[in-house]
């Protein structure tokens, strides 16, 4: 069976749930756009747990005649392994994403720098002040891309629920049928400013004196 027959497969469940899938998948998502970048990992380890249960049953039949475990226990064992597979290639792939952003950053630099005849690469103080350039935007771009890829997935999560529960044509969320994934994008951004924001209210109560009690008698 082909990979997009498997993927089609696992979308067809979902969608034949109806409720019983959108409602704790709304629920799920909408945490992940509220305060993902702490929940992340976990959001996408339940994920690759539900799929990974759906996908993995055509592929039973394939372990022959006199399978070792039954097709329930077969589906949630591959389930546990997909989900901690999917957790830790989001990992890298939020690392490769924040570096890659880093790059593009110091590489328009160089070449802006270029444009006005600013060596920032032979000079030895001005490549110093690029190398700390680029050591701080990998912590910024570390604590970003999670809150960005959060609020990404989350707003499709919900859109998606959205779209199971009121009978909607799930295929216009594929980005080619119809425009409606790219709504997403203002979901990710709205929900990065409400995870910076509750950053910001956790430091201000940090910095926040202790006031000593005050106690009647």
């Amino acid at each position: 069976m082909a990979t997009e027959d498997i993927g089609n497969d696992a979308l067809g469940i979902l969608v034949d749930g109806g409720l019983l899938y959108a409602a704790p998948m709304f629920g799920l998502s909408l945490l992940l756009v509220v305060e993902g970048r702490k929940r992340i990992p976990l959001t996408i380890g339940l994920v690759g747990f539900v799929l990974g249960f759906g996908l993995v049953g055509p592929l039973y039949p394939l372990l022959g005649p006199s399978p070792p475990l039954e097709e329930q226990a077969f589906r949630f064992v591959a389930a546990v392994v997909i989900a901690g597979v999917s957790v830790s290639v989001a990992q890298v792939a939020m690392r490769f994403l924040a570096a890659g952003l880093v790059y593009v950053v110091i590489t328009s630099l160089i070449a802006n720098g270029k444009r006005f005849d600013i060596d920032l690469e032979g000079d030895a103080f001005l490549s110093g002040i690029l190398t700390l350039i680029a050591f701080f935007l990998s912590f910024g771009f570390r604590r970003l891309v999670p809150a960005l890829m959060a609020g990404l997935v989350g707003t499709l999560g919900m859109m998606l629920a959205v779209y199971i529960a009121l009978g909607w044509p799930v295929e216009r969320l594929n980005g080619v049928d119809a425009p409606d994934a790219y709504f997403a994008f203002i979901g990710m951004f709205v929900s990065a400013y409400l995870q910076w924001k509750q950053i910001q209210r956790k430091r201000e109560e940090e910095e926040e004196p202790e006031v000593e009690k005050e106690y009647i008698f």
